[in-house]
């Protein structure tokens, strides 16, 4: 089976290496595979801090894939000899002001009427779990059962996998599908600037670009801007946090996440402004503002990055996994908005279901591309 994947950021990099191990021959497309989204992350797998009224389908694909997450990193790790930085301290989740905390109080409430496993804090305990952490925060909830991953180490180890399972990596630019005469549309080969790359199935994993990828075939996938910040100790490599820190600043929502070696991520801002991937200087000044107020020692650390990606977002902001609509062995892995680090494992197993024809998991039924049809006018060639 020759498979060729369209992409090589998380969704398609986890694609090839889950197909790869199986003996297919696999091929991934990209000019500068592992350099998009998947570059500019924060690493959170946090589906409890994330949960959000409305949004209980969405929860429950994220918590499955939470819950393969830690089988994941230790096949991962040894099949790549990579570490891949997977850290189980937990989320806390702060409350500035009074009414960060009311709203906060409101998430706990939801969260709890999940089942889901949350305890309160005051803002002693929080001090007391991060000593670094501002007196001014009022009071907070633990969520010990988030994780987090240093994501350009896992975009790393998956390269590494991917590689070991022969699978090849073309660094080059795709300029469209070529499909078989005939009604059915069964996909042929996908052409680049320079060359015709033969295939019987077609992963589209482009993250934001992957509406472009088929010309008049859209999947309604649109580029979210997201900035972030990374900064670190000035005098050495030890470890200021050990928890993930999310939530509001007077209303404007802010995360840290520690790796490992002592640096943090502050991020992320949200800002629908199409292919651009410039960071602005009104979103750089809130992250730096807003981390200040809840982590007053981030004066004094040095910032080694400031950088911008494009999330690819559906109409909905869920993931489109599975087949097309209109065409033969055409797939779609994108559209995982603010969640593609989370959810790599289950898009790893959901693409081999689909592409070897094995059981596909209850969890995904709801998330592939012919949802969207409705909403899209139906036939969207």
């Amino acid at each position: 089976m020759k498979v060729a994947i369209i992409g090589g950021g998380l969704a398609g990099l986890v694609t090839a290496w889950r197909i790869g191990r199986i003996g297919s021959q696999v091929v991934v497309i990209d000019p500068e595979p592992g350099m998009g989204a998947s570059n500019v992350a924060g690493g959170m797998l946090a589906p409890i801090s994330e949960a959000w009224f409305g949004e209980e389908d969405r929860l429950a694909l994220d918590l499955t894939s939470l819950s393969l997450w830690p089988k994941f990193a230790n096949e991962l790790e040894a099949e790549s000899g990579l570490e891949i930085g997977f850290r189980t301290e937990g989320t806390i989740q702060f409350a500035f002001n009074h009414d960060d905390l009311r709203a906060l109080d409101r998430t706990r409430e939801f969260q709890r009427s999940l089942n889901l496993d949350v305890t309160e804090l005051s803002g002693m305990e929080i001090r007391e779990l991060e000593p670094f952490l501002s007196p001014g925060i009022l009071g907070g909830t633990l969520v010990r059962s988030d994780f987090s991953v240093d994501n350009r180490a896992l975009v790393a180890a998956l390269i590494s996998a991917c590689k070991a399972n022969a699978v090849e990596f073309l660094n080059e630019r795709v300029t469209g599908i070529e499909f078989e005469p005939g009604p059915d549309r069964q996909v042929r080969a996908v052409s680049t600037v320079n060359k015709l790359v033969p295939a019987e199935q077609i992963v589209i994993a482009a993250g934001a670009w992957s509406s472009q990828i088929v010309g008049g075939e859209s999947l309604g996938v649109r580029p979210v801007m997201g900035e972030i910040l990374r900064v670190a100790p000035r005098d050495g490599v030890y470890q200021v946090l050990t928890h993930t820190i999310r939530g509001s600043v007077r209303g404007v929502p802010i995360y840290l996440v520690p790796r490992k070696n002592g640096e943090i991520v502050i991020g992320a801002t949200e800002l629908e402004t199409g292919f651009d991937t410039e960071p602005t200087a009104g979103g750089i000044y809130q992250l730096l503002r807003d981390a200040r107020e809840i982590f007053p020692h981030v004066s004094e650390m040095k910032i080694l990055e400031v950088s911008a990606g494009l999330r690819p977002g559906s109409p909905d902001n869920a993931p489109l996994m599975g087949p097309i609509e209109n065409s033969v062995g055409l797939y779609a892995a994108t559209g995982h908005h603010r969640n593609g680090v989370l959810l790599t494992p289950t898009t790893g197993d959901v693409m081999h279901a689909y592409l070897t024809g094995a059981p596909i998991p209850g969890y995904a039924s709801t998330f592939t591309p012919k949802r969207l049809a409705a909403t899209m006018g139906g036939n969207r060639r």
